[in-house]
């Protein structure tokens, strides 16, 4: 018999709520969550559900309740309530430029508002999270940077280094951000710009674009909606994998980048 998605998200939820003190400052809380959600990968999801997981209209709600029932992001809530569930703290946005691979020979250590793909220009194929449109920030703690700086410390090939991590303010007073708080919130989002590729339904970013000037995923939202397909009005929406908290800029937004820390060949992981 197949799991349910309850009772994979309260596999999940029991993972990420099985660190071993939630008291612990909250670093290490944001790098537990880093590790355990990660792990859930494409794979590993279509191996627990034997098959592609979906909500079904009934379960989306439930998927937000069961996410509300982490200790873990409770835990977080209290300290970084703008990562769980928004809003956007615009003023502590780190972009890290990673060095060039094989497979992407064309990246650049610094952010560039010339070489920034703005809607108009090719956004690749369908995406969930799309890597040829806009640019990617996270939100740097008070005290250290964020959680896209935790994903790389867990070590990746593709993202060798230096890496030079970027303090991006956030100054357009235009600059309207949606924010994502939950499965409820992603099905809503792509029920309002889908995209509709074969059995898939995929977010249109370039017409999300005309609205909104960036996309959180909040910590709230990966918990309930990592790997699942939601259903919308055209269809069931392809899975989302975020991983971390995260904002991707439709538009730039920025002014005056400022370079923070540079991590070199040698540093230590």
């Amino acid at each position: 018999m197949r799991p349910t998605p309850a009772r994979i998200l309260r596999r999940r939820v029991a993972q990420l709520d099985a660190a071993a003190d939630l008291t612990v400052d909250t670093e290490a809380r944001l790098r537990h969550f880093t590790s355990v959600m990660t792990g859930w990968t494409e794979p590993e999801m279509t191996a627990l559900a034997g098959g592609p997981a979906a909500l079904a209209p009934s379960e989306v709600e439930e998927a937000d309740e069961l996410a509300d029932s982490c200790l873990l992001l409770g835990r977080l809530a209290r300290d970084q309530e703008c990562l769980v569930r928004g809003p956007l703290d615009r003023t502590r946005q780190h972009w890290i430029g990673t060095s060039p691979h094989e497979l992407m020979p064309h990246r650049r250590p610094a952010p560039d508002r010339e070489h920034f793909t703005a809607p108009g220009g090719d956004p690749g194929p369908p995406s969930t999270k799309p890597f040829r449109l806009g640019l990617y920030t996270s939100t740097a703690r008070r005290d250290g940077p964020g959680m896209w700086r935790m994903y790389l410390d867990l070590g990746s090939s593709l993202h060798p280094r230096p890496w030079q991590t970027w303090e991006l303010p956030v100054t357009d007073p235009a600059a309207d951000v949606l924010g994502i708080g939950g499965a409820s919130d992603w099905a809503a989002f792509v029920g309002r710009y889908p995209l509709v590729r074969g059995d898939d339904v995929y977010p249109d970013w370039a017409k999300a674009a005309r609205d909104f000037a960036g996309v959180h995923m909040t910590l709230r939202a990966i918990v309930a909606a990592q790997g699942f397909r939601v259903p919308v009005a055209d269809g069931l929406a392809a899975a989302p994998f975020w991983d971390i908290e995260s904002v991707l800029w439709l538009r730039w937004c920025f002014s005056a980048p400022r370079l923070v820390e540079i991590t070199p060949p040698d540093a230590p992981p």
